[in-house]
């Protein structure tokens, strides 16, 4: 079969005349490839060659596996031959090691090999899995909500009786106890409050504003703590257009990703703090020289209560990643044994 051949489909194991598919498919947006019974390739469409990012010349007649050879006897290899020795439609996703990209591919079997159609929804599946993740943030908010004024009563009544306590002339010799047991019963009601934060759907203040200015008016703060621990922070502020901000979230913002940053670094290293524009979005990085996040804990930081510090709560990044979203931002990172970097990305 030649690139401009006919393709001949089965449609629920029902036959359908030969028809010329070629121009049709060759202007499709989806990738689209025909394999003959051997498995070569006898044609592949524009968008096809864009996703794989393989010219035809390479392709047209070679046979897939041998392209590919790494894929024989995995899922992609077994959905394909499946789908001729079956003669049934399969519809799968995959996810391409070299390129990272996941496609939906549809596998259309005819009596003369098989015709794949595929798409690229890398995107689309990023863009799901936030939707979700934000979604139970939402849930876990109203469970926290729930809960948070029966814990908070009786918190507030032990506190108040250890300070009546503590007041108590016999027991000084145990005033260091009470103390420790009050800044206990303290970090608890900052947890809740912290918790009942991460997914609380409240009206943001959102006015026109620089980030540069918000950054520059918190700036004597966090250095204030990066200097008594012998580091810096460095700000290299682009020129950049206003945004639609919270002020009061964003200097939130700021302080938990720094302090995340500072903690993660020893005397003399450095934090940088940096503006620009990229693809048409403004983006905050914020850069330390620490030794990264743990490999196993990569995927799953923006969790509630995951993290790595002896003392942590493990709700800063989870309320950053919150607050971005309500202002209008999504944040990635990168993240080695040289240190992390992270990135807020607002939109325009």
């Amino acid at each position: 079969m030649t690139s401009r051949g006919n393709f001949s489909f089965f449609n629920e194991g029902n036959s359908i005349e030969y028809i010329n598919m070629h121009e049709l498919l060759l202007n499709i947006s989806d990738g689209c490839y025909y394999l003959n019974n051997q498995m070569e390739f006898t044609f592949i469409n524009k968008s096809g060659e864009a996703i794989l990012e393989r010219s035809k010349e390479d392709l047209l007649g070679a046979c897939i596996w041998d392209i590919i050879p790494k894929y024989i006897g995995t899922e992609i290899f077994k959905h394909y031959n499946y789908a001729y020795s079956s003669q049934k439609t399969i519809t799968f996703e995959i996810t391409i090691e070299e390129s990272a990209k996941t496609l939906k591919i549809k596998v259309i079997p005819d009596a003369n090999g098989i015709l794949v159609l595929f798409s690229d929804i890398s995107l689309q599946k990023a863009q799901n899995e936030k939707e979700i993740y934000f979604e139970k943030l939402r849930i876990i908010g109203e469970m926290a909500a729930g809960v948070a004024h029966e814990v908070r009563n009786p918190l507030t009544t032990v506190k108040g009786f250890l300070q009546l306590v503590s007041q108590n002339k016999e027991l000084l010799k145990y005033k260091d106890i009470f103390k420790l047991m009050i800044e206990e019963i303290d970090r608890v009601n900052i947890i809740i409050s912290e918790f009942l934060d991460i997914a609380k759907n409240k009206h943001s203040r959102m006015e026109k504003q620089s980030l540069n200015t918000i950054i520059q008016s918190i700036y004597p703060l966090m250095e204030t703590r990066a200097l008594k621990e012998d580091k810096l922070i460095h700000l290299q502020l682009n020129p950049i257009p206003a945004l639609e901000l919270d002020q009061s979230e964003m200097r939130q913002l700021l302080i938990n990703l720094v302090n995340n940053s500072l903690d993660a670094m020893e005397a003399n290293k450095s934090v940088h703090i940096k503006t620009y524009l990229a693809e048409g979005k403004v983006v905050l990085s914020i850069s330390d020289e620490g030794t990264g996040i743990p490999v196993h804990m990569m995927d799953t930081i923006s969790t509630p209560f995951v993290t790595s510090k002896e003392k942590g709560s493990g709700l800063g990044l989870a309320i950053s990643f919150a607050i971005a979203k309500r202002n209008n931002a999504m944040i990635d990172y990168t993240s080695d044994s040289s240190g992390t970097t992270f990135h807020i990305r607002f939109s325009l």
